[in-house]
């Protein structure tokens, strides 16, 4: 995956350099990413123009695109919790190229909707709480592994719904690091490397054989809260200071009531003391 990656980064590099830099939509609305910058991810959608206008003329809707991505993340999680760190690294790529094939699709045939955008975005939570949760299963009998597993994973969600809180309160999202494409990066380069550690030393440890996973999780783990953690703060400060909270005065104090005078006469005397005696 990784010798493709390069190969694709140096196409697009000597094609950039003919005819000039491309631009693409999708990335010229969002800021460049921190860990990752905008080359790689410019180069991947270079390369998946020809993909995406292949389906295209096969009539493959970008709805279906977005499914099968979840079928291969499925089978992908399945690979990674019996220990087939390579193989999975390669159905798991092919699912996360998905999810920039869908939107090219829906572009080129102008079949964008707010259904599509849904489903694509429930996917992608899906697909990422996938590849985690298989690299947890297999994990699962090192309890200090598998918390690395259950934290990256929050931090994940965490990133993203800290980028729904911030589009909400209509705060500008700072560059911050460990969005969704360089948590996958982190995590597919990591099970790319790892066959690669266990052949050669088979007599290591479980956790120096999963050295590169091990390191994915935990900076997914402590950048992803920690930059989630950031962004929610500086959003609820911007959003205070744009609208500050205007103290509501305290009700006036009720008007004291005045005694009246009786209308009446004095009280007449009992009977008792009417009656008189001779």
């Amino acid at each position: 995956m990784c010798a493709a990656l390069a190969v694709v980064l140096a196409a697009f590099a000597a094609v950039s350099i003919v005819s000039g830099p491309r631009s693409f939509e999708r990335l010229d609305r969002e800021a460049p990413l921190p860990l990752v910058g905008k080359a790689p991810m410019e180069a991947v959608y270079a390369a998946l123009g020809p993909v995406a206008r292949f389906l295209v003329a096969l009539r493959v809707s970008a709805n279906a695109v977005t499914i099968a991505s979840f079928g291969l993340a499925v089978v992908a999680a399945v690979l990674f919790a019996f220990g087939h760190f390579g193989l999975g690294a390669v159905v798991a790529s092919t699912a996360a190229l998905a999810d920039a094939l869908d939107g090219l699709i829906a572009r080129q045939t102008r079949t964008a909707s707010k259904y599509g955008q849904v489903l694509d975005t429930t996917i992608d939570r899906y697909v990422e709480a996938l590849f985690i949760g298989g690299i947890a299963i297999y994990v699962r009998h090192d309890l200090l592994l598998l918390l690395l597993a259950l934290g990256a994973l929050v931090g994940g969600f965490m990133v993203s719904y800290a980028s729904s809180v911030l589009r909400e309160l209509a705060v500008p999202d700072p560059k911050a690091p460990m969005r969704r494409a360089e948590r996958l990066s982190c995590l597919l380069v990591s099970a790319t490397l790892v066959p690669f550690v266990a052949s050669a030393g088979h007599a290591l440890p479980m956790r120096l054989q999963l050295g590169p996973i091990i390191l994915a999780l935990a900076t997914i783990a402590v950048v992803g809260n920690v930059s989630a953690l950031r962004r929610l703060l500086r959003g609820a400060r911007v959003a205070a200071a744009a609208n500050p909270v205007v103290p509501v005065p305290p009700p006036p104090a009720p008007a004291p009531v005045r005694s009246t005078p009786s209308l009446k006469g004095p009280a007449s005397a009992p009977a008792s003391k009417r009656l008189r005696h001779p």
